[in-house]
């Protein structure tokens, strides 16, 4: 098929977002000849992985936009990034029509971005049009507003506010009846999608973030020689927004150092708490056991997932969670919040998911999870071992291209397109 997709967020050397659209393009690429709609930031990156011979030969890239540097404050960097989207999305039905008639597309997929509270226009071109996979309506608690810097509360609030007044967009609602074929990431966007659409048909879950057999295998050689001696060593990485509620983490570590585990917990990454965290760990004395790290070669982040016995994160608002992915794949132990995606790929053999109560009761039960660990290493072991497993039994390049090409098929035999009108 001639496939034109939508994946502003697509870049082959960056993480989240950019790798769910470049991990699409490389998979589907192996039955269709595609069209991309991205962003112009990515272009010098696209550019240098067409010259490392990174790019299919059947993957055409149309950039749209203009681009800014970053704004260094990272909070103020997120919303830019926004206005960014917003602005591709103004332009890409023009940009897609004209394509279009150059080209007859057989359909349309929109890829990236996966929040569903901002639609792409492209339903509206008059084929077949495919969304997601999509999330965005898991839930910041009120009762954990607490744990918050006030910006980090803010932008809860304004998410809270956004969410409620985006069921109600004329566009969203016509973008998601419209679509041949939604796919959402997390069981609370599945409901949601229901909702909307009036009906649970055309609805189906599935996972942007996946690994060829290849990619699992990088990290998936560490599990096998995993060493659960020694100090314990904990792990998390991603966006640090105040939905990651790493200060729960942070919480629970101080109890566990009040009873005697030797313990380093890793932060991987940077974002718009860590000045926050980075007070909140000198107030739990907690300066010497927490690492905020920066970028690392690949290698050595790999290498790190290999030395690490557990991910922690217990993130409220998680979707894919491609770190925790990976930490999985490698052999670490994953202990998160029982919310969003987390909640339906950590199971109970292969990792601990927190029921969603007061922070108190949280920080309690994962601090008795990390001190039974401490205790036991064989756990590690065993759960670890099943961790690595579930990620390449589940989350693969080939159950991804299988669910989407049959989408795919029935969407352009059914013929079913909604007037712009609907």
């Amino acid at each position: 098929m001639k496939v034109l997709l939508s994946a502003k967020a697509c870049n082959p050397y960056l993480g989240s977002e950019s790798y769910f659209g470049w991990s699409a393009v490389k998979c589907l690429a192996q039955d269709h000849e595609l069209w991309v709609l991205t962003g112009e930031r990515n272009r010098t990156d696209l550019n240098k992985a067409q010259a490392e011979g990174l790019v299919p030969p059947n993957v055409h890239f149309i950039h749209i936009g203009q681009f800014k540097e970053w704004h260094p404050n990272p909070l103020l960097a997120r919303m830019q990034d926004w206005r960014e989207y917003l602005r591709f999305l103004d332009a890409s039905l023009e940009v897609a029509k004209q394509w279009h008639a150059k080209e007859n597309f057989d359909l349309v997929h929109h890829v990236t971005f996966t929040a569903w509270r901002v639609m792409s226009p492209l339903w509206q071109l008059g084929i077949p049009f495919v969304l997601g996979p999509i999330c965005g309506d898991e839930s910041f608690p009120f009762r954990l507003f607490p744990l918050l810097s006030p910006a980090g509360a803010a932008f809860e609030v304004a998410r809270k506010a956004s969410n409620v007044l985006s069921r109600f967009s004329p566009g969203v609602r016509h973008g998601i009846r419209a679509a041949s074929h939604v796919f959402a990431i997390t069981p609370e966007a599945e409901r949601l999608i229901g909702a909307l659409r009036g009906s649970q048909e055309g609805i189906s879950t599935l996972s942007s973030g996946f690994y060829s057999d290849q990619k699992a295998a990088e990290f998936a050689r560490f599990a096998a020689k995993k060493n659960a001696n020694g100090r314990l060593l904990l792990y998390a990485a991603g966006n640090l927004g105040g939905q990651k509620c790493v200060a729960l983490a942070f919480q629970a570590l101080a109890r566990v150092k009040q009873r005697g585990v030797d313990f380093r917990y890793h932060l991987g990454s940077g974002g718009p708490e860590v000045a926050h965290l980075k007070k909140l760990a000198a107030r739990l004395k907690l300066d010497r056991e927490i690492i905020f790290g920066g970028s690392m070669k690949r290698s050595d982040y790999q290498q790190l997932l290999g030395d690490t016995h557990i991910y922690l994160l217990p993130s409220m608002r998680e979707t894919v969670g491609l770190t925790m992915l990976e930490a999985m794949l490698a052999g670490c132990v994953p202990i998160v919040a029982d919310s969003g995606g987390p909640r339906i790929t950590v199971t109970e053999d292969c990792g601990y998911k927190i029921p969603v109560s007061n922070s108190s009761r949280i920080a309690e039960e994962i601090a008795n999870i990390i001190i039974t660990i401490d205790r036991n290493r064989q756990i590690v072991l065993d759960k670890g071992a099943k961790a690595s497993n579930r990620i390449i039994e589940r989350f693969t390049e080939a159950h991804y291209r299988r669910t989407v090409n049959a989408v795919y098929q029935a969407a352009t035999k059914s013929g079913r397109v909604t007037s712009p009108n609907v």
